[in-house]
């Protein structure tokens, strides 16, 4: 059923597509032989809401999308710790590959008030493994600061699907967590019907959980058909 609903929105067509298709690429370091471990990178076209691309980059501190149209796309990374970085312009052709490479610095990503939006907003889209599977049973989250509307949680179909109707548009916290993966947090503002497409990179062996992933939240649901 979500798989279907997801279709709707162009970018399960979109994967499944023969192509052809351009890529986005690339690292994220905090200098020479430091990959940046957890950061988190966004992906959409130049001036659209819609689809985005998220992923968290891995030990390699890498990250790649594939299924690209053609165009201009904007690429946002965000660090803990790290002054977050916006790459515009970056021109995708098929079947070339365009390459992305950011070097962190320290320092505090600046607050920016959320933009007032009117309207409505929905969210659909899959989740996968980076470049790999699609994940089933991923937690989807969606949060608002100022209130304005309760939060949502859904979990994915065997399919990597998710669904996420009846949103008032505006700025949300987005959480997509997978078990035994790094999990992908962003601020994103939302208008209209948002295709998202999540890949969750795998956690080092390492890793240390935050302490809101200890949390189980209270409005957690079942996976659909549950």
């Amino acid at each position: 059923m979500l798989s279907t609903i997801v279709a709707g929105f162009g970018l399960a067509a979109l994967l499944a597509a023969a192509g052809p298709f351009g890529q986005v690429r690339g690292t994220i370091s905090y200098g020479r032989h430091a990959p940046a471990v957890g950061a988190i990178v966004i992906v959409r076209p130049e001036g659209a809401a819609s689809p985005v691309r998220l992923a968290t980059t891995g030990t390699s501190g890498t990250f790649a999308f594939d299924g690209l149209a053609d165009g201009a796309y904007r690429v946002e990374v965000r660090r803990d710790g790290s002054v977050p970085i916006v790459k515009s312009g970056i021109k995708v052709r098929a079947p070339f590959r365009a390459v992305v490479e950011v070097l962190l610095v320290p320092g505090e990503a600046p607050r920016g008030e959320a933009a007032s939006i009117d309207g409505s907003a929905s969210l659909a889209g899959i989740v996968r493994v980076a470049v790999g599977a699609p994940l089933a049973e991923a937690r989807v989250r969606l949060t608002r600061e100022d209130g304005a509307d309760d939060s949502r949680t859904v979990f994915t179909d065997a399919a990597g699907a998710f669904s996420i109707p009846q949103l008032k548009a505006g700025r949300w916290r987005v959480e997509v967590q997978g078990a035994g993966l790094l999990p992908v947090r962003a601020d994103l503002d939302l208008s209209g019907d948002v295709a998202f497409d999540v890949q969750l990179a795998a956690q080092p062996a390492n890793y240390r959980p935050l302490p809101q992933d200890l949390i189980v939240p209270e409005d957690v649901i079942p996976p659909a058909g549950a």
